[in-house]
């Protein structure tokens, strides 16, 4: 779980900016907060403001973050992502930082980048059980490079691994990962390392154009398809059932030109018969084509394939993806986050009422926590519609706003700092202008000349 997360010098946010999923005192809602080793953490966060106030910005920030530590900085474009208002902030370390709660176990971990070098000027990971650990601190001074440790070591060839593997480290690698993707983080005295590590890999991330439905639960049946079919009937999408069979792929393929056909046939028989390093050639292939998700398989020296459909009442006029309303389209992406969600996972989505009526974004939040009801998941997203500002859906704790200020840069803060009433209108006074976090429209005025 996500309990606070820092980031200075990344895109709009140009000062420290702090976010916190820390459960205030509020008694509304209790089902939103989980108990996660004596410490109270929410289960939602959600925030609110006017296009261009570095909402998106927010999440990038931790997309950027998780890429660095499972992808490496030298695979990370480093380009304009600084602070660009003001020229000197190139210059300056882009800092981020997350204290999360993973393996039951509590982690601030952290990281401080050069945009200019592509290297990296700090990095520190400290356990904050009851009693804090420092489990490694990295910092350069005059070029030079130190790494300290708080660990008791059970045996001097575990401290030496230590040594070897800091003495050795690239000015452009993370320590977390270094010692996270070799085995020796098995080892109970580097487990805080893969601890952290898992916690980023874990991590989801979905943004607009993010496809994160994972098709092969849906085509390998184990009745994904219908647990799926479900909810797609419970957010009133008009399908009742989700078709999948499997035929010749010629046949599935019949609407597609003859010329295309073919070239689409010889690819995938291309694939499907080319073998992995352990031997094997792949079971199926999933491949997305104009709007249609299909899946091809090779029995013999037959290929079949299945597509899927959605019926909406008439079994004999099925309908394929692209046919489906955007709205239908994108719970597609997000109602499998429900069933990963039954996981302790952390799930952040920008834009989430994209496509969506106000209902279908109430309904879709409510049963996020029913379905995750007493897991350590969370759910964070960017929110336009005002209309989910309500407490009657959120607590004031879970309600963020994000503002741009008169220097372009984008400022962070809580709606609980206001302390309204639990039965106020926040929605209301938020387009009011109460809370900030709104676009300011300059007034204009068209003249015209008398001919």
């Amino acid at each position: 779980m996500l309990v606070r997360m820092a980031v200075e010098n990344f895109m709009s946010y140009k000062d420290r900016q702090m976010f916190s999923m820390a459960a205030g005192k509020y008694t509304k809602h209790s089902d939103h907060v989980v108990q996660a080793n004596g410490k109270r953490l929410l289960k939602g966060s959600f925030f609110f403001g006017a296009n261009a106030s570095g909402k998106s910005n927010f999440l990038y920030a931790v997309y950027f973050a998780q890429s660095i530590v499972l992808d490496g900085i030298k695979n990370t474009t480093l380009t304009n992502m600084h602070f660009r208002i003001e020229d000197a902030w190139v210059e300056k370390p882009g800092v981020f930082q997350f204290d999360l709660y993973a393996n039951s176990h509590y982690y601030s971990y952290g990281f401080a980048i050069s945009y200019q070098k592509a290297t990296v000027e700090e990095e520190w990971l400290y356990r904050c059980d009851a009693d804090e650990i420092k489990i490694f601190e990295r910092s350069m001074e005059d070029g030079r490079r130190t790494i300290e440790t708080g660990i008791v070591f059970s045996d001097s060839t575990q401290e030496q691994r230590f040594q070897v593997y800091a003495e050795g480290l690239a000015d452009n690698t993370l320590f977390l990962t270094e010692i996270a993707e070799r085995k020796i983080s098995e080892h109970e005295d580097f487990s805080a390392f893969g601890d952290v590590y898992r916690w980023f890999q874990q991590l989801i991330l979905i943004f607009p154009n993010s496809k994160y439905l994972d098709k092969n639960r849906l085509f390998s049946g184990g009745g994904d398809a219908e647990n799926l079919a479900q909810l797609l009937r419970a957010f009133d999408t008009g399908i009742e059932s989700i078709h999948l069979s499997w035929a010749a792929a010629e046949d599935v393929l019949d609407s597609l030109s003859e010329k295309a056909r073919l070239a689409l046939l010889k690819d995938v028989e291309k694939i499907l018969s080319v073998s992995s390093e352990d031997g094997k050639k792949p079971a199926a292939v999933d491949v997305p084509i104009s709007g249609m998700y299909i899946r091809f398989k090779k029995e013999g020296n037959q290929l079949f394939a299945t597509q899927l459909l959605m019926n909406h009442g008439n079994t004999r006029e099925l309908f394929e993806m692209w046919e489906e309303s955007d709205g239908t389209q994108r719970l597609f992406d997000l109602i499998p986050v429900y069933s990963v969600a039954r996981q302790p996972r952390v799930v952040m989505v920008d834009e989430l009422d994209r496509s969506f009526h106000t209902k279908l974004v109430w309904q879709y939040i409510k049963s996020f926590y029913a379905l995750t009801k007493g897991v350590g998941s969370q759910l964070i997203a960017t929110v336009h519609d005002a209309n989910v500002m309500d407490l009657e859906l959120l607590r004031q704790d879970e309600i963020w706003f994000v503002e741009r200020m008169a220097d372009h840069a984008s400022r962070l803060y809580p709606l609980s700092i206001y302390k309204e009433r639990f039965d106020k209108k926040i929605s209301k006074d938020y387009l009011l202008g109460r809370y900030g976090a709104i676009p300011c429209l300059e007034q204009s005025t068209l003249e015209t000349e008398e001919a």
